[in-house]
């Protein structure tokens, strides 16, 4: 046989029978080619997939004013407001008596009672001396005995003294500190402390010449 003969042609197809075409990859109709998404569906399946934004601004929003009113209307009002009005001292051989007068208001509907009272000088050199409240029982006796603490006279600051709901006391205690009466008289503070059954402590602060 030659090496250029041509090869025959394949015979034709039994009669009733057509040639079938090759099978291709096409998919489906209706099935994604995985292969041939267009980029503009990707981008556009973000807006399907993630939540919207107003809608969680606005219960964030919603959120926090909720959580500001309960820790607003859980927040401990003050029972009283308290102000020291005047200060008295007096020289005790190189110690020093000082009489404290204050103004308390009570700013509940309930009476208070106080449980004890305290005072702390801070000196010109930075140092703290605390001091409780004379038994009121001796606190005339301590009046009469140095007369300057006259100024600072009005009725007496105690323990479990009541101040009536929604009343008004004015009141005085007396302390003794370890100092010389010109080391008080330039103090750079005096802060008296009165603790309350069942109430936050009432705090107020002295400054001469302020």
């Amino acid at each position: 046989m030659p090496d250029n003969a041509t090869p025959p042609p394949p015979p034709p197809p039994p009669p009733g029978q057509e040639a079938k075409p090759a099978a291709t990859s096409t998919p489906p109709a209706g099935q994604p080619d995985a292969g041939h998404v267009p980029i503009t569906e990707e981008l556009d399946s973000a807006k399907w997939t993630l939540p919207p934004i107003v809608p969680l601004v606005v219960a964030g929003a919603i959120v926090a004013i909720l959580v500001s009113v309960i820790v607003l209307s859980n927040r401990s009002k003050p029972s009283a407001a308290m102000a020291i009005t005047k200060v008295a001292s007096a020289d005790q051989q190189g110690n020093t008596m000082v009489a404290i007068q204050v103004k308390i208001d009570n700013q509940i509907d309930k009476p208070l009672w106080v449980k004890n009272i305290s005072a702390e000088v801070e000196t010109p050199d930075g140092k703290k001396l605390s001091d409780m409240a004379a038994p009121s029982v001796d606190a005339p006796r301590y009046m009469q005995a140095f007369p300057p603490l006259e100024e600072a006279r009005a009725d007496w600051l105690k323990e479990e003294l009541k101040i009536p709901a929604k009343g008004s006391f004015n009141g005085t205690a007396i302390f003794s500190y370890p100092l010389p009466k010109a080391s008080f008289d330039g103090r750079k503070q005096v802060t008296l402390r009165i603790q309350i059954y069942d109430q936050p402590t009432l705090v107020a602060v002295n400054t001469p010449g302020r």
